[in-house]
């Protein structure tokens, strides 16, 4: 595949997946609150697991060739599917959904740094300058979006101090996906970074909790079938669009264009759900949008 058209899917790719982690993450916030944390980090890769190994069936397994290649999937996974997101998790039960979304912004700019400082990976200036316009307008976005709450409570720094840990792991996890799917199989090589995942994830939820709070979401019931919708887009489809991304597009730019899905919970929270949306809202969009445009327009 040609080096632009690579870029140009990969970047496609990422995009997809922001949108399909805001419907994913709506479904979630509406249908999921009765689920613990952890409960429903490991149910979501479950389902992610079964889907996936059912596509490998299909289309057939392509392990990679070296032992060191699948230990940095299965650390790449670790990193950004069990800590990451449980961390992320943790942030937005503390600090809450809108400030857990700021930090996660600060996962961009981290990710080209650390690829530039250690793969020694570099970015235009073009696409610098649609990463800094995505980043800030995501962040202003996610402020204008907080502006209600009250600013008297006092900040859980447990809560700050996971969110940014999220922050880290999820750009590591995207760097350490990007060299590691170099050559790879997509399918294959998120296979291997959800089951490692996975396998910790059902010893922590079992330590702390047992199994009663996966009942919820492996009932029959209208929630646990949502959830399950909701895990099959989010982590399957989700992780197989965002391991595209991080194989054909710069870990930058990845990364900037996967944590755009604070902008399309706009219109889904608007049409689906009934909730407001200011004229603000709309124009941060546009701007976070036009920034992913700078990107591609600069990679091309």
């Amino acid at each position: 595949m040609p080096l632009a058209s690579g870029q140009l899917l990969g970047e496609a790719a990422s995009l997809a997946a922001a949108m399909i982690w805001a419907c994913s993450l709506s479904l979630y916030s509406r249908y999921g609150r009765q689920v613990p944390s952890s409960g429903l980090n490991l149910y979501k890769n479950i389902v992610a697991l079964a889907c996936l190994l059912v596509t490998g069936l299909i289309i057939g397994f392509e392990l990679p060739a070296d032992g060191l290649t699948m230990g940095a999937l299965a650390v790449s996974g670790l990193i950004g599917l069990a800590l990451g997101d449980t961390l992320f998790f943790h942030g937005i039960k503390t600090i809450g959904v809108q400030r857990s979304s700021v930090i996660q912004c600060l996962a961009p700019p981290l990710a080209a740094v650390i690829s530039w400082l250690v793969f020694a990976e570099t970015l235009s200036r073009w696409e610098w300058l649609g990463l800094l316009v995505t980043t800030g307008a995501l962040a202003w976005l996610m402020a204008s979006r907080n502006e209600s709450v009250d600013p008297t409570v006092q900040l859980d720094w447990t809560g700050v101090a996971a969110a940014i840990g999220s922050a880290v792991c999820q750009a590591s996890a995207v760097i350490i996906l990007r060299q590691a799917l170099q050559g790879g199989d997509v399918v294959t090589g998120t296979i291997l970074r959800v089951l490692p995942a996975m396998l910790v994830l059902t010893v922590i939820s079992y330590r702390r909790s047992g199994w009663e709070p996966m009942k919820l979401v492996f009932t029959p019931t209208r929630n646990g079938l949502i959830l399950t919708l909701g895990a099959f887009m989010g982590t399957y489809l989700g992780l197989i669009l965002m391991s595209t991304g991080a194989k054909y597009a710069k870990a930058g730019v990845t990364a900037a264009i996967s944590s755009t899905y604070p902008v399309w919970i706009l219109p889904i929270a608007h049409y689906l759900l009934g909730e407001r949306v200011s004229w603000k809202s709309v124009a941060l969009t546009l701007l976070a949008v036009a920034g992913i445009a700078i990107m591609m327009i600069g990679d091309s």
